[in-house]
């Protein structure tokens, strides 16, 4: 029987865009430890416990891209993973197959639930249904047993904690399906669908113990739906909750940092606007325009971050008049000169999406009398919020939350 011949053309490697897709967008970030980043946190950070260094993340982050572009295996990333290490002489925790492998598995198959996510919002609407499968083995993990077989719709709440990978090394799956395919294979819908028990774990992390809640069969930091967390439930799901949801602070087990000393207010550069005589958007849209120069303006902060500002802001404001479109003159030094920017992780509680949130923070004194605290979010780089308040710092310690990724130089 004749064989290949080596100079034969190789088969080109099935690409999984959207996975590739997930893993580019992914921001570096260092930590300490596997808890200073968690659960749905892991849709928009790339980390790798241990590594600080932003070149170290980045050769780890490019390594598993070429893995999930040109299909390559464990064994030809263990051979990156090796010379990565020695190029930064990083001393890192456990065995080498082990810590490898465990980068490896991880990123991809979480890759992978996150491309997954993205086809079945395509084709939701003809495939609504999800059936949860777990590999038959000898092996199998019997706290995932349970859930073989099981079918729920896509937007059912379950999919938000459970979907797979359940755990370090997971290999369960779902399959999507139609309403014909319910009816070929005499499967039904399960209904009302599992109950979710959540169980009590206390980890060790850089800065103490942590207990929190997990999902019982899941292991701690598993319990999230990576595409859910990318994207939410996508417009399908929005259609039925009728809105969006409140967006809510996500924190890490290992709470990086908490709020630093107090704050000196500062004078502001540029006085105060006017208050709109209408609370309609279409005023509120031409006094934002005046105070930035534009419709729409993207402006740099001294942390390398960029904030679109734009008429969705003006929208918000008109929603609820209460004056703060007085305030819409100081948001080009807000931003570009603030005194601090925090960055942390906020999460919707209709769509189970997470976003990067970035809180600029400036203490101001009006004149002799009136100081404001003036605090603005912007969510993976649009500005989402505009809070103000008489100068409180309980209350501006209160949403000084995450990361403090710049504190301004009080001399300035």
């Amino acid at each position: 029987m004749a064989g290949i011949a080596d100079n034969a053309p190789r088969a080109e490697p099935v690409v999984f865009r959207e996975a590739i897709d997930f893993l580019r967008r992914k921001l570096r970030l260092p930590t300490r430890a596997w808890t200073d980043v968690f659960g749905g946190q892991h849709a928009h950070a790339f980390v790798v416990a241990g590594a600080t260094k932003d070149a170290l993340l980045a050769d780890f982050q490019g390594a598993l891209l070429r893995a999930q572009e040109e299909g390559t295996t464990f064994r030809d990333f263990q051979k990156d993973f090796d010379a990565i290490v020695e190029r930064h002489g990083w001393s890192y925790r456990g065995g080498r197959a082990w810590r490898a492998r465990t980068i490896f598995q991880s990123n991809m198959r979480s890759a992978h639930a996150a491309g997954r996510w993205r086809q079945i919002l395509r084709t939701a609407e003809r495939r609504p249904y999800l059936r949860y499968v777990q590999v038959q083995r000898e092996s199998k993990r019997l706290s995932h047993e349970p859930w073989h077989g099981m079918i729920l719709r896509f937007d059912h709440p379950f999919w938000q904690t459970h979907f797979p990978p359940n755990g370090w090394y997971c290999l369960c799956s779902v399959v999507q399906l139609s309403e014909r395919d319910l009816r070929r294979r005499g499967w039904r819908v399960t209904e009302p669908g599992p109950e979710v028990r959540m169980r009590a774990v206390t980890l060790n992390t850089p800065d103490g113990p942590a207990t929190i809640e997990v999902p019982e069969g899941i292991d701690p930091g598993w319990g999230h739906n990576p595409g859910i967390a990318a994207q939410g439930y996508g417009q399908q799901r929005v259609a039925l909750a009728g809105h969006e949801g409140r967006w809510n602070p996500l924190i890490a087990p290992s709470q990086v940092a908490r709020a630093g000393g107090a704050l000196e207010p500062v004078p502001p550069r540029a006085g105060l606007g006017p208050v709109a005589q209408e609370a309609e958007g279409r005023r509120m849209r031409d006094l934002l325009r005046r105070a930035i120069g534009d419709d729409e303006v993207v402006f740099a902060d001294p942390a390398g971050g960029q904030v679109r500002v734009g008429p969705a802001l003006a929208d918000h404001v008109a929603e609820r008049p209460d004056g703060r479109e007085r305030f819409f003159p100081l948001i080009p030094e807000l931003i570009e000169e603030p005194q601090e920017i925090w960055a942390g992780f906020v999460i919707n509680d209709q769509t189970g999406q997470v976003a990067v949130r970035r809180r600029y923070v400036k203490l101001l004194q009006l004149d002799r009398v009136r100081t404001i605290g003036f605090i603005a979010d912007a969510d993976n780089g649009s500005w989402s919020g505009l809070t103000f308040f008489r100068g409180n710092p309980r209350a501006m310690n209160q949403l000084r939350w995450g990361l403090p990724v710049y504190r301004q130089d009080p001399q300035r």
